[in-house]
């Protein structure tokens, strides 16, 4: 069985991967966006930062399965939302997607604190 700082700063480097992965993205979208910028797309690269690699330095423990796909879902939504914008036209399934996002993210805090 492998140790819980093993399994943490694996953690770590996964959510670090994907920040690094969605600031190229992100950088080489709007590159190629012809002027046109959105603040979805370039705010896209802090969900993961934010809610990934900062929860996982504070707290001892992973914060589980539904809030990482909540913090996933979200990052979705917000690259969704700022593609769309970037195109210039709309939808409604970019909101709907950010606010599932939302709903599993609080799910998983919900869950995360009624385990301890």
């Amino acid at each position: 069985m492998q140790s819980v700082s093993v399994i943490k700063n694996k953690t770590i480097r996964t959510w670090l991967l994907i920040t690094a992965f969605s600031v190229i993205f992100a950088f080489v979208y709007e590159c190629f966006s012809f002027g046109v910028y959105s603040i979805f797309m370039m705010s896209m690269p802090l969900i993961p930062f934010a809610l990934g690699v900062m929860p996982n330095l504070i707290t001892s423990e992973d914060m589980g399965r539904i809030y990482n796909d909540g913090v996933l879902t979200l990052m979705c939504g917000f690259t969704l939302c700022g593609i769309l914008e970037i195109y210039g036209t709309s939808s409604l399934l970019p909101p709907m997607i950010i606010a599932a996002g939302g709903l599993l993210i609080l799910a998983g805090i919900a869950l995360k604190l009624r385990s301890e």
